[in-house]
């Protein structure tokens, strides 16, 4: 298996990192899917608990200025469990780099070898290398089928959800009142945030939400759909505008799951988030 990258637009390698720490907020360990077209990062918690699932897509040819790939199977992919916070931190200090080089490399360990190439300094006509190696796993290919595109869930409700910088500030107030928020939205464009404690109840509406247009026709019986689920990892998601995401859309599947979009042209992440009853 071979891969090299290569990056020389400052503008692209910030980008990347930028996705690369929004993950990085997620999980402390993903897959790193590797395609002739994309990279993903898969998050798959459902397998061992229930839990999130986070599919996240970049188109490769937006960032990359070279990329060769040669993996396995007939795909020619290549699947590796990698941190994203260290792969992120080897990206920083990138903002005045000539160009940045990723490849897969065997030292001691297998690894993500991250080469910057840095101006010159002193009057020297010789750029300065810096070399961070991020330790990888291979995935082996029986169990790449737990790496696939998660699947449409039946949702009930879908709406584009307001702009996440208020919607951020909302959970940030209500976050210390209960460790859950119930998220009620209906096909008129209406998405209620509320608590409910013994002590206090308290309730959020955003009114006049744009509904997507569907490619498939969908059952519009049930008006108003609604969830609760765990307030922190709502955030994490409300916190992934970084990515520059231009639009983002909340599927509501009645009483068992959120399904998030983030869209941006060039990157996409989707995030599963069940019920605390189904949890």
């Amino acid at each position: 298996m071979r891969f090299k990258a290569k990056l020389f637009d400052v503008h692209s390698i910030t980008q990347l990192q930028q996705v690369i720490t929004v993950i990085s907020r997620f999980c402390k360990s993903c897959c790193l899917k590797l395609t002739a077209d994309k990279l993903y990062f898969v998050l798959n918690d459902r397998l061992v608990s229930g839990g999130t699932t986070l599919w996240c897509e970049v188109t490769q040819s937006t960032f990359f200025d070279e990329f060769k790939i040669d993996g396995k199977d007939d795909t020619g992919a290549i699947l590796m469990s990698v941190n994203p916070d260290n792969f992120a931190k080897a990206l920083y200090n990138t903002s005045t780099a000539n160009s940045v080089k990723i490849k897969l490399a065997k030292k001691q360990v297998a690894c993500l070898s991250v080469e910057i190439a840095l101006p010159s300094t002193g009057g020297s006509t010789v750029q300065r290398l810096v070399t961070h190696d991020v330790p990888i796993h291979l995935i082996p290919l029986s169990h790449w089928s737990e790496y696939e595109e998660p699947s449409m869930p039946d949702f009930d409700v879908s709406l584009y959800l307001p702009p996440l910088k208020r919607l951020k500030n909302v959970l940030e107030r209500i976050k210390n009142l209960s460790n859950h928020v119930t998220v009620s939205g209906s096909w008129t464009g209406e998405l209620t945030l509320s608590v409910k404690t013994e002590l206090v109840t308290t309730k959020t509406y955003f009114t006049d939400l744009d509904v997507p247009q569907l490619d498939t026709e969908v059952d519009k019986s049930r008006t108003v759909a609604e969830v609760t689920v765990d307030i922190k990892k709502l955030l994490l998601f409300v916190q992934s505008h970084g990515i520059g995401a231009c639009k983002a859309i909340c599927n509501v599947v009645h009483n068992r799951a959120l399904q998030l979009f983030m869209l941006q042209d060039d990157v996409q992440l989707q995030y599963y988030l069940p019920s605390i009853d189904q949890t």
